[in-house]
C-alpha cells in the first residue's frame, strides 16, 4: 500500500473524501472501538501529528472518540434512518446473537503506520482468533443482510487521517509515515462492537465520528 499511495500523494493525484451523502461512503457499519487507554491517547497524538504535515481539513479520524476497526460495511449509506427502521432492527439483532456467541475482548496489536492513496492508516494485527471468530458468527447471523460485504477483512487497521484536499506537505509526511512503518504503538482490547454510522464534524478538528445507532 505504501509503495502505490507515496506517488499518489508526493503528485497530489491523491484520493479525496467528500462529505458523505445518499448511496456513498459512510454508511451503518459495525465497528470494534479502542477503549481510552495509551494505545488510544497514542493515535490521538500520531493523528495530530499527521494532520500538521498534511495541512487543515483532513479529515482526523484516529482522534479519541473516533478511531476505530470497522468489521463489516452494511449498506450504502442513508441520510436519513428512521428509528423503527426493518433492516436497523435486524442489524442490531443479529449483532447481538454474534456478540453473545463470541468470546470477548477482542485484543489487536497495533504495528506501525502505512500511507494509502487516500489515508494515513495504523495497521493492526489481531492477537488470537476472536477478532476473526466474531467476524464469522456477525455473517452467520446477518444472513441475507451480509450482502454488502460478504467476505471477512484479510487486514485490520484504523485510518488515522482521511485526506480531503491536496496535502501542504506530502515530502514531509511521507518521511514521517515512513519512519514510522514498525512503530510499536501498544495492544488495546476492545471488550464490545458497536452499531454505527459516521457524521462529519468540524471542531475541534474536523473528522468523521461513529455514532452508536
Amino acid at each position: 500500500m505504501f509503495a502505490l499511495a507515496a506517488p499518489q500523494i508526493s503528485a497530489g493525484t491523491h484520493q479525496r473524501d467528500e462529505i458523505p451523502r445518499d448511496g456513498g461512503r459512510w454508511p451503518v457499519s459495525v465497528v470494534l472501538r479502542p477503549a481510552p487507554g495509551p494505545v488510544a491517547y497514542a493515535l490521538d497524538a500520531l493523528t495530530r501529528e499527521a494532520a500538521e504535515l498534511a495541512g487543515p481539513g483532513h479529515w482526523q479520524t484516529g482522534q479519541l472518540g473516533s478511531a476505530h476497526l470497522t468489521v463489516r460495511a452494511l449498506e450504502p449509506r442513508r441520510e436519513l434512518i428512521p428509528p423503527d427502521d426493518p433492516a436497523l432492527t435486524r442489524y442490531r439483532s443479529a449483532l447481538g446473537r454474534a456478540a453473545a456467541r463470541s468470546s470477548w475482548p477482542i485484543g489487536f496489536r497495533v504495528t506501525g503506520l502505512t500511507l494509502t492513496p487516500g489515508t494515513v492508516m495504523a495497521c493492526a494485527e489481531a492477537v488470537d482468533t476472536t477478532a476473526d471468530t466474531f467476524s464469522d458468527h456477525l455473517t452467520a447471523e446477518l444472513g441475507p443482510d451480509a450482502w454488502f460485504e460478504p467476505d471477512r477483512r484479510d487486514i485490520w487497521y484504523l485510518n488515522l487521517l482521511h485526506f480531503t484536499e491536496d496535502v501542504t506537505h506530502p515530502e514531509d509526511l511521507i518521511t514521517w509515515v515512513k519512519s514510522r512503518r514498525h512503530l510499536p504503538v501498544g495492544t488495546t482490547t476492545i471488550r464490545t462492537a458497536d452499531l454505527v454510522r459516521s457524521d462529519h464534524h468540524l471542531r475541534p478538528r474536523p473528522h468523521m465520528r461513529p455514532a452508536r445507532l
